[in-house]
């Protein structure tokens, strides 16, 4: 044990969250141990080299309004490692494709083709209710969004757009940024996906989006195949129990999903366990292809419709988002399946999904031959985005003016917040001070 430290602190799941948090106790001077299930950290970011190709299983990209995450990356020390380019997205209607530079969204994104004149003035009303709300549009503070959090995006689309906006800017807006069901879908959510996600620029790291949380495991020590069974809070100290015993600790963060975080510290309070135990995720297939001929298409992503494409979330060319993803001349792809499409394909194999993968890419960029393949990868993921349902923003702001500063077990997630990795990541900082502060730093 490192005697020059305030504390020691238990981390428990190594994914975004939990390597923030770690992070962040230790620069305020507590020695943070990660706990990790799995033989690798991340989560739900998965970087690894198939053959020529780096491949992002799981989360694709950091983006512009990731200002939190960009810090980060440069603060532990991989800024030479950080890359920015041009985000040009890809929206498709009736068979034909639109691209839209968003580094010049008044030249190429309003002449685009895409949408008719008659919606382009009507959708001036979805830009002013986003413009209306923008304070609130960010990663800590909800209260503004609860006030409108009763109402869907398919109804406020039906209501105040109209059925072809709801179709060709709702949906592909909501279920290609968070696999989503813009029936389900809380409309808060669709004005923050305007705000934020609709960036100039992306931005990467050579070897993969996951060597941000790989690097700060690597600053820390960090317990591989280690999964933990109990939590439990006693005095000034908490136990952590895993198969090969127990341990006492000063404080603890507790970053997994759902389901573990219930199941492994029974004293959780009222407010957490509700946010934890209403949770509701949805399921992802990632299918990763690695070509031996780059698309010539100059899109970063395509956003199909449900409307059109109720199957397919989103088609990713990887060899446009950063350098370096595949060898010169080749391409990398990702394609994104639904949610009911994986409840419908349980059965199904890994080539089957592949096949139909190749088949979704090849309808937005040039028709793919199965020759072509050199390198793929398929992952089903059952906990993929926790939902934003209507009423959720209500919860995890009731849930964030409940939370215990003073607890010595604090909770890190995308649960409460908006999901992903830069809420992650700011949940995870956020434990990190609430704990350090219980513990008197």
């Amino acid at each position: 044990m490192n005697t020059n430290t305030k504390g020691r602190v238990a981390v428990i799941g190594g994914g975004m969250a939990g390597t923030a948090a770690a992070w962040r106790i230790k620069t305020l001077g507590f020695e943070p141990v990660i706990y990790e299930s799995r033989d690798r950290i991340g989560g739900r970011m998965w970087s690894f080299r198939k053959n020529d190709f780096i491949m992002d299983a799981g989360m694709s990209a950091y983006l512009g309004t990731y200002r939190e995450a960009i810090s980060l990356i440069h603060e532990v020390g991989l800024s030479d490692q950080l890359s920015e380019l041009p985000a040009i997205g890809g929206f498709r209607r009736q068979g034909r494709n639109y691209h839209i530079d968003y580094t010049k969204p008044v030249s190429q994104g309003i002449p685009s083709g895409y949408l008719k004149p008659l919606e382009k003035v009507r959708a001036l009303r979805l830009g002013l209710d986003t413009f209306r709300h923008r304070k609130s549009l960010g990663y800590s503070d909800y209260t503004s969004l609860a006030a409108i959090d009763d109402e869907t995006v398919n109804a406020y689309c039906r209501r105040v757009l109209d059925e072809n906006l709801m179709n060709y800017v709702g949906r592909p807006l909501v279920s290609g940024t968070w696999a989503a069901d813009d029936k389900d879908t809380s409309v808060a959510l669709l004005f923050w996906t305007v705000r934020n996600m609709l960036a100039p620029y992306v931005y990467n790291l050579s070897e993969g989006v996951a060597m941000l949380p790989a690097e700060i495991a690597a600053q820390v020590e960090t317990r591989y195949r280690t999964e933990v069974q109990n939590v439990e809070a006693k005095g000034n100290r908490v136990n952590v129990t895993t198969a090969a015993g127990s341990e006492d600790f000063d404080g603890c963060v507790i970053a997994t999903t759902a389901e573990p975080a219930l199941a492994i510290y029974p004293q959780m309070d009222a407010a957490t366990h509700r946010l934890y135990s209403t949770n509701r995720y949805r399921k992802l297939g990632n299918i990763c292809i690695g070509l031996s001929r780059r698309p010539a298409d100059p899109c970063t992503y395509y956003l199909p419709t449900p409307h059109e494409d109720p199957d397919t979330v989103a088609v990713i060319a990887d060899h446009n988002k950063t350098t370096g993803r595949a060898p010169d001349g080749k391409g990398l792809l990702t394609v994104l399946l639904s949610h009911e499409f994986l409840e419908r394909s349980e059965n199904r194999s890994d080539e089957d999904l592949l096949d139909y993968a190749l088949d979704r890419a090849g309808a937005y960029l040039s028709p793919i031959r199965g020759g072509e393949v050199e390198a793929w990868n398929v992952t089903r993921w059952p906990h993929s985005v926790p939902s934003i349902y209507t009423g959720r923003f209500r919860m995890i702001a009731e849930y964030t003016a409940q939370v215990d500063r003073t607890a010595r077990v604090q909770f890190a997630s995308d649960m409460d917040r908006i999901p992903g990795c830069n809420g992650a990541l700011v949940s995870g900082e956020e434990a990190a001070r609430r704990l350090a502060g219980a513990l008197g730093a």
